[in-house]
């Protein structure tokens, strides 16, 4: 019978890529690591798991035939321990979500707190990526959780449409398009920009409306390139150039301003999404629904995001 412990340290491995990273992520020295990853191959009569490439633990051929069989023994001894918690009346649980650095630090905290104030057993973990990645992460069950700016149409997920919010173009303080009522969007040709990376959902939705209205991607002069909205603030304030950014993040003062880009109509999304599974953990379904909530719903209109029956 192969040993769940075991089989925890050999995903870590697999999914932070060493066994130093697997050991921080664990709590566990590195020495100890190495020791299970040693008695879960003894468990499977010497084969081997893992070759080093470099600093980095690669899958052998085992190993990859144990890998995805390791992550559904997981999920059913976790699941096996929170229906028997169930039964005595608490739900319980832990819960990896991804979401976008643009939202995490804004979004997530207040929602978590009030979820957790209902289930205080449930231990959440989040995990700041790239939407494309997210994604691939979801689809391979290493989050169990997306909080994205983008829909996905997939069989078998299920998505709420949590709101929307106005994205506007900013410029620095004493910025001669400032002064000026209906910018063309043409200006901005050679202008500097801070743009999300290339790929992400507001970087097409930006480059898309600019396309329609006969500036290419060729004609944009990207100054800098992050994801992070406090970044791009900072570099707005510092005047490398200008950013497109919601509404509700334009910090109050005169050191920056809205930019009167004629015909701007651009809208961010925001979505949560899980993988409809029979038998999903207790825990991930209460959360999932605890972001569908009224409760939700008035959380996320604080931080100025517009319902969905209003976006």
């Amino acid at each position: 019978m192969l040993n769940t412990l075991h089989l925890k340290t050999f995903i870590a491995v697999v999914d932070r890529g060493n066994y130093s990273a697997a050991a921080e992520h664990l709590h566990m020295s590195q020495p100890t690591v190495s020791q299970h990853i040693r008695a879960l191959e003894a468990e499977l009569e010497g084969a081997r798991l893992f070759r080093r490439v470099g600093q980095q633990m690669r899958l052998t051929h085992a190993g990859e035939e144990l890998v995805d069989i390791a992550r559904e023994m997981l999920a059913l001894a976790q699941r096996a321990e929170e229906n028997i918690r169930t039964l005595r009346g608490q739900v319980s649980g832990h819960i990896l979500i991804g979401c976008s650095a643009s939202s995490g630090e804004r979004l997530l905290p207040s929602l978590l707190t009030a979820f957790r104030s209902h289930f205080p057993a449930i231990s959440l973990a989040v995990t700041l990526a790239p939407a494309d990645l997210l994604v691939e992460w979801l689809a391979n069950q290493q989050v169990q959780l997306l909080l994205i700016e983008e829909q996905q149409r997939r069989r078998g997920w299920e998505t709420h449409l949590l709101g929307s919010e106005r994205i506007v173009l900013i410029a620095p303080r004493g910025h001669q398009l400032l002064q000026q009522e209906q910018v063309p969007p043409g200006t901005l040709r050679g202008m500097p920009l801070i743009l999300p990376r290339s790929g992400s959902p507001l970087r097409r939705a930006a480059e898309e409306w600019l396309r329609r209205r006969g500036v290419g991607a060729a004609d944009l002069q990207i100054a800098l390139e992050t994801d992070g909205t406090e970044m791009a603030l900072h570099a707005v304030r510092s005047g490398m150039g200008m950013a497109f950014i919601p509404q509700t993040r334009v910090p109050r003062g005169r050191e920056l301003g809205v930019v009167d880009l004629a015909g701007l109509h651009l809208q961010q999304e925001w979505y949560a999404i899980r993988a409809r599974e029979r038998g999903a953990p207790r825990a991930v379904q209460e959360l999932f629904a605890f972001l569908g909530s009224r409760e939700a719903r008035t959380l996320l209109a604080k931080e100025g995001l517009k319902p969905p029956t209003e976006a």
